[in-house]
């Protein structure tokens, strides 16, 4: 199944991916360390608030794997998106 590049890129602009999101979608560190290739420890390391790469890596194989599809992806982007406003918006 393929994808169209654009829209999956235009999915992550502007999105700060929470990590314990992207386990949530796996449902352990270890099934996302599996699932992206790397070690549980590497994932343990992982910033709170994923890198673009890593939240590329983490919906890719998301999709990959049949967790979640591009429609749920986009959804999963925009409730993060919402999230990520709304704290800005309690900082000031």
């Amino acid at each position: 199944m393929t994808y169209n590049l654009t829209f999956m890129y235009s999915l992550l602009d502007n999105v700060d991916m929470q990590k314990k999101t992207a386990i949530e979608i796996f449902g352990s560190g270890a099934a996302l360390a599996r699932a992206v290739g790397v070690t549980r420890g590497a994932v343990w390391l992982w910033p709170d608030v994923l890198t673009i790469r890593q939240q590329d890596e983490v919906i890719g194989a998301a999709i990959r794997l049949g967790k979640i599809t591009p429609e749920q992806a986009k959804e999963l982007v925009n409730d993060e998106r919402q999230r990520n406003e709304r704290s800005a918006g309690d900082a000031h």
